[in-house]
């Protein structure tokens, strides 16, 4: 009758407590580590998009600058 008391608590497969507290502690620790770059790469993805609209707005403010001074150049005597 002796061992069926260690079956009870899952015999040979139980770890230690302390073991068992320390994965747990690891694990959880690790999901909020995950849960964090989560948010940090929304925040780049937003950040990114962000970057991409002022690429093109610049990019198009190049374009404009660059055509006006081709028009003043035609506008100028050629000497």
């Amino acid at each position: 009758m002796g061992g069926s008391s260690s079956l009870l608590d899952g015999g040979h497969m139980s770890f230690p407590t302390d073991q068992q507290q320390q994965i747990q502690l690891e694990l959880e620790g690790l999901k909020r580590t995950l849960e964090w770059t989560e948010i940090q790469r929304e925040q780049l993805l937003d950040r990114l998009d962000l970057l991409r609209l002022e690429n093109a707005r610049l990019q198009d403010r190049v374009e404009e600058l660059v055509r006006q001074i081709e028009g003043l150049k035609q506008q100028q005597p050629l000497f």
